[in-house]
């Protein structure tokens, strides 16, 4: 079973600038992390028309990325029509596995929007 109730961490990083949809994420998100003890959520608005969101948990280890996808879409459900219509990115990784998109969370390029 994914998850490990019982935690009080409920710390989603929010990168730069926030919003009612970046809010929004961000309580779905510190669901998540309520449910996964060593879970790590980020996200932030990378323009105008896209949110990026990341989850690092070592439950996803040995799931394909369908399956982890799959999973972490259930706590973002509950999110409006318009909230989830901006969700550009959702990348769910192991700790410790590598992803280019990785590189636009820690540094993220220049939107030409």
């Amino acid at each position: 079973m994914i998850g490990n109730k019982g935690t009080d961490k409920m710390m989603v990083n929010v990168l730069d600038r926030r919003d009612h949809a970046v809010d929004e994420i961000a309580s779905a998100l510190e669901a998540y992390e309520s449910s996964h003890a060593d879970a790590e959520c980020s996200v932030y608005r990378y323009n105008p028309a896209a949110i990026r969101i990341r989850i690092v948990d070592q439950s996803f280890r040995g799931l394909s990325k369908g399956d982890r996808h799959d999973y972490a879409w259930g706590f973002l459900r509950s999110l409006s029509e318009d909230t989830t219509s901006q969700i550009s990115v959702l990348l769910c990784l192991e700790p410790g596995e590598k992803s280019m998109m990785e590189t636009e969370f820690d540094n993220p390029s220049r939107s030409l929007i």
